[in-house]
């Protein structure tokens, strides 16, 4: 049977709003990446995208909500590149050597994503653990990735620790590259590639010690 004429209307109306939601997230991304999240104000980002300011808040209540979804969008631009599935991904200290190599090597493409994540940290979650921001824009997060909750619960076992610790740490020193570049690196005469391989060696270095050590405490 075919669709109803209100079905179809309904179908088109949504993809509009799709694609104009998208234009909006598209928009805001070049803005923040440009002028910086604190300096980009939603007349800002209306102008960018084409469309007036009561427009945009039909779409999104506040600059934060758009924040976010561009996080979102970068976190899944990253785990695009790592072949990550955050439905899936168990946090095994073999899993995150794989990632943790894939990131680093995956560094010229995604780094607009890594300055991003950079710049939204210092925004968003670098405040106490129990501050309503960060715990908005937690609970946002996890929203969207309901197989972190699974993550979560299993950060209790030493090598899940380890392991969310390392990524946590690689993603960290990843974004002040990227953010800071040359400020970051221990010598400036030091090429960034350098820096990337000694950093991507190190993890790999720990990474099989603490393997050595689970496989000694097993035998």
């Amino acid at each position: 049977m075919q669709p109803s004429q209100s079905a179809l209307n309904r179908q088109q109306g949504k993809h509009q709003v799709d694609e104009q939601r998208n234009a909006i997230l598209l928009a805001a991304e070049k803005l923040f990446l440009e002028k910086g999240l604190d300096k980009t104000q939603m007349m800002d980002i209306a102008a960018a995208a084409g469309i007036s300011k009561v427009t945009l808040y039909r779409y999104f209540p506040h600059k934060d909500a758009i924040a976010v979804e561009v996080q979102i969008r970068m976190l899944e631009r990253i785990a695009a590149a790592v072949g990550l599935n955050a439905e899936t991904f168990e946090p095994s200290l073999e899993t995150v050597k794989v990632a943790v190599q894939r990131m680093v090597r995956s560094f010229d493409r995604l780094r607009d994503a890594y300055r991003y994540i950079g710049m939204f940290d210092s925004l968003y979650l670098d405040h106490p653990f129990d501050a309503e921001i960060s715990q908005r824009t937690k609970d946002r997060l996890r929203a969207h990735w309901k197989g972190l909750e699974s993550i979560e619960r299993s950060k209790a076992a030493p090598e899940s620790s380890r392991a969310e610790v390392i990524l946590s740490a690689a993603i960290w020193f990843l974004e002040k590259i990227a953010l800071r570049g040359e400020l970051t690196w221990s010598h400036a005469a030091i090429p960034l590639e350098a820096h990337l391989d000694v950093f991507e060696e190190m993890v790999a270095v720990y990474i099989e010690h603490c393997l050595r050590e689970n496989a000694s405490k097993d035998n």
